[in-house]
């Protein structure tokens, strides 16, 4: 089943890029609109299929693990600047 196109977007652009866009799209046969969203969703999958995706050796994928696995605590330096803070009074 096909999505109901109800969106639109214009986009401005050089004649030289028009003419361009225009020749690529009847070397393929399909309409400069065709052309365009075909690229435009394909780039735009393989962007976010990267953004979402991590790979990993199995080594790293081994200290990523352990590190997940590993107990957390706080930063010594953040435990030093608190024990140096000084302690704040309470106004009412």
């Amino acid at each position: 089943m096909m999505a109901t196109k109800d969106r639109r977007r214009e986009v401005r652009l050089a004649s030289s890029d028009d003419e361009l866009l225009t020749e690529a799209a009847g070397i393929l046969g399909v309409t400069v609109s065709e052309f365009l969203l075909e690229r435009a969703l394909s780039d735009a999958a393989d962007i976010v299929d990267a953004h979402r995706s991590v790979i990993l050796s199995e080594e790293d994928l081994t200290k990523f693990l352990a590190a997940l696995d590993a107990p957390v605590g706080p930063p010594e330096e953040l435990v030093g600047q608190m024990r140096r803070a000084r302690s704040l009074k309470r106004v009412d």
